[in-house]
């Protein structure tokens, strides 16, 4: 149980600060979805510390139930994914990144990951 408010903690305030921070300047996101390409030796330290990330998160915090707890476990689940998709499939990753944060899309993603953030850090710190 300790863990999962950690992660919960760790996770939410860790979501709020960078959609924070991406929302107040945006022209980051921008930038670094700009210069995304596939290939590269930052594509694939992404890669190796999503795979590590995730591994951790699902190895020690594996509950699946329908609450915060679940979302929890269903971020290490998707770092471990998106992790192996940066090794092995750095194309589609990039391609997609572009996509997802273009123009307006880019602030009502930044918006829910923001949300995510202060409900995860809502429950995480016990509130």
């Amino acid at each position: 149980m300790e863990l999962s408010y950690f992660l919960a903690q760790l996770f939410g305030l860790t979501l709020v600060i960078i959609s924070i921070g991406a929302l107040a300047r945006p022209e980051i996101i921008f930038e670094a979805v700009r210069d995304l390409r596939p290939f590269t030796f930052s594509t694939l330290m992404a890669g190796f510390i999503g795979i590590v990330g995730g591994l951790a998160i699902v190895l020690s915090h594996n509950i699946w139930e329908v609450s915060w707890r679940g979302l929890v476990t269903l971020f290490g689940w998707s770092a471990l994914i998106k992790g192996f998709t940066y090794m092995v499939f750095p194309e589609a990753v990039v391609a997609t990144g572009r996509v997802m944060l273009a123009g307006r899309r880019r602030t009502l993603l930044l918006v829910i990951v923001l949300a995510v953030g202060l409900y995860l850090t809502y429950y995480g710190f016990g509130w």
